[in-house]
């Protein structure tokens, strides 16, 4: 029997590289109409393919405005970035500005006290000195100076004598206050220098601060901005893939239009719908997820079949008579197999370990067609079981034997 013109289709894009994305082409086409007569199914077929076309350019659109925006946002920070770095730049001048003034007022501060203790060495020096002549006045007596001055003649030679003493007792009395007031201002000196000292070291450890402060903004700001320029390029590649998608799809339309037919239904067959209650599970295992039950953690996600645990490298079993449309591995649903029934019915098993009947093969009602596996990223074995007509999730409950 020739092969079905989908399948040669789906051979004819180009297998090694675009395979995945032509079978989920053909996959949303199959779930959306489901299996129709020939003259109803190549129109529907073929607007459903220019309606993904029209959705895809939509999206490139979007992702292209998303891209704009952060573009925009790159260019903000950019800018921030730019500030911050040149601000620490004028902080970090400004620290080694006030290092330079902090050793410039220590060597003024030893400067300073090694005056200071040369000025203290002279004065006592010149304590001693006045010390030593207070104490040869006092031997010496007051009356010994009273009668050497009596005892000139000469009174103008007197009156020098007088001049003289006083001249050296004055000149002693200002050179000790001078001394004492030399000492008095290093040490003033000395204090308003530590305090100077103290205030630039203040200032050194705010300006530290600031500069931790700046680097943490700017580290801050460069993950940002390496986010947004990750964002960027994931955008990009989405945009690059997508555009490659269209044009895909666009020939995909091309030979809907051309090449499209339902599958014919073998005669004699017994109709999927009179079957409607008395078909088995393909499985045999326990119940992990009920159609319409929650999925994950977002209450807004049902499931549209059952998820039905199982030993790993079971046996799945075709529910029904039909043929084989998809036998692939898709996102999210991992190796998937999926059967047409006719009259627009169809039966999907994913998440298999592997897939045991190709595209076209005809199967029997309880043939093997899979094993049960945990591909498409599950954490354990399971299989995932669904039925559709025309596209639409029915309750596998109502079909199929539950407890049988």
């Amino acid at each position: 029997m020739p092969e079905p013109r989908p399948m040669r289709l789906c051979r004819g894009i180009g297998r090694s590289r675009a395979v995945a994305r032509c079978a989920a082409a053909l996959l949303s086409v199959l779930l959306a109409v489901g299996a129709l007569p020939a003259s109803a199914q190549q129109p529907a077929d073929a607007t459903a393919a220019r309606a993904e076309l029209k959705q895809t350019e939509q999206e490139i659109g979007r992702l292209k405005k998303l891209l704009g925006t952060l573009k925009q946002e790159m260019s903000g920070l950019e800018g921030e970035l730019k500030k911050s770095e040149s601000e620490i730049g004028r902080l970090r001048r400004e620290s080694g500005e006030i290092e330079q003034q902090i050793q410039e007022g220590e060597t003024r501060l030893q400067d300073l006290r090694q005056q200071a203790e040369q000025l203290q060495a002279a004065l006592e020096a010149q304590q001693e000195q006045i010390a030593r002549q207070v104490r040869a006045a006092y031997m010496a007596g007051r009356q010994d100076y009273l009668k050497m001055v009596l005892n000139q003649d000469d009174p103008a030679r007197v009156a020098r004598m007088l001049r003289y003493y006083g001249d050296v007792n004055r000149a002693r009395v200002e050179e000790i206050s001078r001394y004492t007031q030399t000492i008095e201002q290093i040490r003033t000196a000395s204090s308003q220098i530590a305090e100077q000292q103290s205030t630039l070291q203040r200032d050194r450890q705010t300006l530290a601060s600031r500069q931790r402060e700046m680097q943490a903004e700017q580290d801050k700001r460069t993950e940002v901005l390496a986010s947004l320029r990750g964002r960027s390029q994931t955008q990009q590649q989405q945009i690059s893939s997508r555009e490659a998608e269209r044009a895909e799809l666009a020939a995909l339309i091309k030979k809907l239009d051309e090449a499209i037919t339902s599958i014919p239904t073998p005669a004699g067959s017994l109709p999927f719908a009179q079957a409607k209650g008395k078909l088995p599970l393909p499985v045999q295992g326990q119940l992990k997820a009920r159609f319409g039950s929650q999925r994950g953690s977002d209450s807004r996600l049902k499931w549209d079949g059952l998820l039905i645990g199982a030993r790993e490298g079971a046996q799945v079993h075709a529910i029904h008579g039909g043929r084989v449309v998809f036998a692939d591995w898709l996102r999210g649903s991992g190796l998937l197999l999926i059967l047409d029934h006719g009259n627009g019915y169809l039966s999907l098993y994913g998440h298999n370990q592997s897939l045991l009947r190709e595209v076209g093969s005809w199967v029997q009602p309880g043939e093997a067609i899979a094993t049960v596996g945990s591909s498409g990223g599950q954490g354990e074995a399971a299989l995932y079981f669904s039925i559709r007509h025309r596209g639409q999730p029915l309750d596998p409950a109502a079909w199929c034997m539950l407890s049988s």
